[in-house]
């Protein structure tokens, strides 16, 4: 599952940050973070543990610069899958977290579905969705909601 993992949240404020530690602690008991932090709150979390070795965990706000361009890219791609439920969701979308899994983080990973855990657990904590690469967008009970053209081309190699 190497790659970037996104977890769009629709609400404006929050999750706070224990609240976040909390989510993590419960998928991988005695995981560490540390979060960077400047005047519009946490925009870095920085996650350790032995079976995952270090995550960093990104923080964007929508109103940030270029993030709704990115926002407005996937919307575009949703569209022009006739998937206006979804493109009316991602419009709305106030936060994003993302993170990636080289694929060295991949291979030193003791459990690698630990990664998709993590971003469904954000999910659920914060009623949001997901987005993974060469996977799709996903409900926070994983229910999968639109497949990833690149799952799609990695299936005919």
């Amino acid at each position: 599952m190497a790659g970037w993992f996104r977890v769009f949240l629709l609400q404006e404020d929050g999750p706070e940050p224990f609240r976040i530690m909390e989510c993590l602690q419960s998928l991988i008991p005695e995981v560490k973070g540390k979060f960077r932090t400047d005047e519009d709150g946490w925009f870095q979390l920085i996650l350790s543990h032995p079976s995952v070795g270090e995550l960093i965990l990104d923080h964007f706000l929508t109103s940030e610069k270029g993030v709704r361009a990115e926002i407005n890219t996937w919307a575009a791609w949703l569209e022009s899958k006739q998937r206006l439920d979804l493109m009316e969701r991602i419009i709305q979308v106030k936060q994003i977290f993302s993170f990636e899994v080289t694929p060295e983080m991949e291979d030193n990973a003791s459990d690698t579905l630990v990664f998709k855990r993590i971003a469904l657990g954000l999910a659920a904590l914060a009623q949001g969705f997901v987005h993974i690469d060469a996977t799709g967008f996903l409900e926070p009970d994983g229910t999968l909601l639109i497949e990833d053209e690149d799952a799609i081309r990695a299936d005919l190699k």
